[in-house]
């Protein structure tokens, strides 16, 4: 199962309820993005990191020079 490499936010698990109150299963999938960070030694890596700890500039993003 995939998890933020920042925050270790993961899937979690609830009941969608309806008007009638009735409940079945559900999953909330953390919106989970594969990016290149440059780490604290300055190595690069290719990591699952949210968008919300990405939009809070949590993590560096590696420039790619071609």
């Amino acid at each position: 199962m995939a998890r933020c490499y920042v925050c270790g936010k993961t899937t979690r698990f609830g009941k969608s309820v309806t008007f009638s109150a009735e409940q079945n299963s559900r999953t909330f999938k953390p919106n989970l993005q594969r990016v290149r960070i440059v780490l604290e030694d300055g190595s690069v890596r290719r990591v699952h990191v949210c968008t919300k700890c990405l939009k809070a500039g949590k993590v560096v993003k590696a420039v790619s020079v071609r």
